[in-house]
C-alpha cells in the first residue's frame, strides 16, 4: 500500500531540493531534531521527543529532481519501506510528488499517517516558498482576521444599542 501526495510549489527546484536534502531544510519542515548526511548511503535521523526517532537511509539523490530514502528505524510496519520525493520544474512552477511505498495492506494506522504526510507535504511547500514550514513540535499558527467570538460580541453590542 502507498501514500501519495502531489502539490504545486511556487519555488525553484533547487530550493525544494535543498529542503529535502539538508539538516537545515528537513529541520525546517519536518522536525527541528534532525541530523542529515546529504549523500547516498547517508542517514537522515529525525527525533520526535517522547515518540522516538525515525532513521532513513539516503538511496538516491538526483539534484533538483529526485530524492529517495528507505526507512531503517521506525515503526515495524515502516521497516524497509521507501519514501520518494519527485520534483518537476516547468516554466517557473514546480510539481512536487511525495510517496511512501511498501506499507502493509493491513495497516491500522494508514489513515492517520496519510493525513500526517499530507500535513508535512504542506509544510514542505510552506518552507520552500517562505522559509518557514509547520514542522513537528512547532506551535500552530493563530488564525488571521477576527477572533472566532468577535461576531458574537458584535451581535450582543447591536442588540444592547436597540
Amino acid at each position: 500500500m502507498n501514500i501519495t501526495h502531489g502539490i504545486q510549489i511556487g519555488a525553484s527546484a533547487e530550493r525544494l531540493y535543498h529542503a529535502l536534502t539538508t539538516r537545515e531544510g528537513i529541520g525546517g519542515w519536518y522536525t527541528p531534531e534532525t541530523k542529515a548526511e546529504s549523500k547516498v548511503g547517508g542517514i537522515v535521523e529525525c527525533a520526535f521527543g517522547d515518540y522516538g526517532a525515525l532513521k532513513f537511509r539516503v538511496d538516491q539523490l538526483e539534484p533538483n529532481r529526485r530524492v529517495a530514502w528507505t526507512v531503517v528505524q521506525g515503526p515495524p510496519e515502516w521497516m524497509d519501506t521507501r519514501i520518494t520525493f519527485e520534483i518537476v520544474e516547468d516554466e517557473g512552477q514546480v510539481e512536487f510528488e511525495f510517496r511512501h511505498s511498501g506499507l502493509p495492506e493491513q495497516y491500522d494506522a494508514y489513515s492517520n499517517f496519510n493525513y500526517l504526510w499530507g500535513q508535512y507535504v504542506r509544510s514542505i511547500k510552506l518552507y520552500a516558498e517562505t522559509g518557514a514550514g509547520e514542522r513537528s513540535g512547532r506551535p500552530g499558527r493563530k488564525p488571521r482576521g477576527r477572533r472566532p467570538d468577535a461576531t458574537v460580541h458584535a451581535d450582543r453590542r447591536r442588540r444592547r444599542s436597540r
